[in-house]
């Protein structure tokens, strides 16, 4: 992220940063990509769909971001039929041009990172913000970006040395990120698992895993209910020791803070101690954005989970911080509404699909005067030569069986 950064501030926390990137983006869930495809097939489930695409494509071309999440791509891996993968590929390759969000564990270090400056005056400085868009795969799983190596029998070869090398290098890392969202046609699946370690069954049981953890607290809810205001309490701490413990240890160990001092720990008076953690967690976005919709999760005690709401926190947690407009399923707006989520860090909350393409004329006017090119693929040549359009992706994706 370039630019200097702003703060905003709510009357409930402390000034936070201003992580949106300077070229303005929109956050679109699983759902509505699933839905342009479909407008893209000319099979559209509203009347308005069509219209939404058209409005998507142009804000698209005129340099307005729509970058994917790993959510995306573990989502869209899911889903069984190859040419349905396919089709939503081409729809997100082709509006996104493969533009991604930073590694979570990048952008929440930053974060933590701004709390403890905010909380605790270390580090004294504050913190450089990391760069939010990217492209790719491994902009999205690793922060970051991977383009392809040239080798010969001697070893890596320069591209600029051979004439159309550079456009052809960079084409193709383009065609091979659109084929990693389509994922393999099922013909190909034996011999990715033998000769590549390919098991898609391991996120299975990671699943498993995080839901088993998120059910197990229902029943410790069931014999130790609390309050509201206390829920939260306990859902921040659980949430800071389960799922970002070796970061935060770590970051304390890097800037040498002595937590009891910080927090101002006294066994006598407990409460002050409290507050300030409290405070901490409020200060890192995204760790809020997950407490607040949890909360109101575990308080509907009808609900059951599943990995629906596991993935829409994953993704909605990340994505409001640093997106200037988000479009999640009815529940999860909702869910962010009730806490606010969306004014106190400046970003615009959209419940309804067809009031989208209102939003987009006002972004393509700041992202014509963004800096860096408008596909995101400026770091790897002249952007003009990198943008696939989807008839190039319909046509250069290995042929799939048709949808049944």
């Amino acid at each position: 992220m370039t630019g200097k950064m702003c703060c905003v501030t709510s009357s409930s926390s402390p000034q936070l940063p201003d992580l949106h990137p300077q070229r303005p983006c929109v956050y679109l869930d699983q759902w509505v990509w699933i839905r342009l495809a479909r407008a893209a097939n000319g099979e559209p489930r509203e009347a308005s769909d069509p219209h939404v695409l058209a409005a998507v494509q142009d804000a698209a071309a005129e340099g307005v971001a729509f970058p994917l999440s790993t959510t995306h791509y573990i989502e869209t891996s899911k889903i069984t039929n190859p040419r349905q993968r396919l089709d939503i590929a081409r729809t997100m390759a082709s509006v996104s041009h493969c533009r991604t969000l930073c590694a979570r564990r990048v952008l929440l270090r930053h974060q933590m990172l701004h709390a403890m400056h905010l909380t605790f005056g270390r580090p004294a400085f504050r913190p450089q913000a990391p760069e939010v868009l990217g492209t790719g795969f491994h902009w999205a799983f690793e922060g970051k970006p991977r383009r392809m190596v040239l080798h010969d029998t001697d070893g890596v070869v320069d591209p600029a040395t051979i004439s159309g090398m550079p456009e052809f290098l960079g084409k193709a890392s383009q065609l091979t990120e659109a084929m990693i969202l389509a994922g393999p046609a099922d013909a190909e699946i034996s011999q990715l698992r033998e000769h590549y370690g390919y098991r898609p069954e391991a996120m299975t049981e990671v699943e498993a895993s995080r839901l088993e953890w998120e059910a197990s607290y229902v029943n410790i809810l069931a014999d130790h209910p609390a309050s509201r205001a206390e829920l939260r309490v306990r859902l921040q701490a659980r949430e800071l020791l389960h799922e970002h413990l070796d970061m935060y240890q770590a970051l304390i160990r890097e800037y040498g803070i002595n937590l009891s001092r910080e927090i101002g720990y006294d066994p006598d008076r407990p409460s002050v101690s409290r507050r300030r953690m409290v405070g901490f967690s409020d200060a890192i976005p995204s760790l809020r954005i997950a407490v607040d919709l949890k909360t109101e999760l575990f308080r509907n005690t009808t609900k059951t989970w599943t990995m629906n709401p596991i993935y829409d926190i994953d993704a909605l947690s990340m994505a409001v911080p640093y997106c200037h407009v988000v479009v999640p399923d009815r529940e999860m707006a909702s869910l962010l509404s009730r806490s606010g989520t969306g004014p106190r860090l400046g970003t615009r909350i959209i419940t309804t699909l067809s009031d989208l393409p209102n939003a987009l004329p006002g972004l393509a006017e700041q992202a014509r005067n963004a800096p860096g090119d408008r596909t995101g693929w400026d770091w790897a040549g002249p952007h003009d030569s990198y943008c696939l359009d989807s008839d190039d992706l319909l046509n250069r994706l290995p042929n799939q069986p048709p949808a049944a």
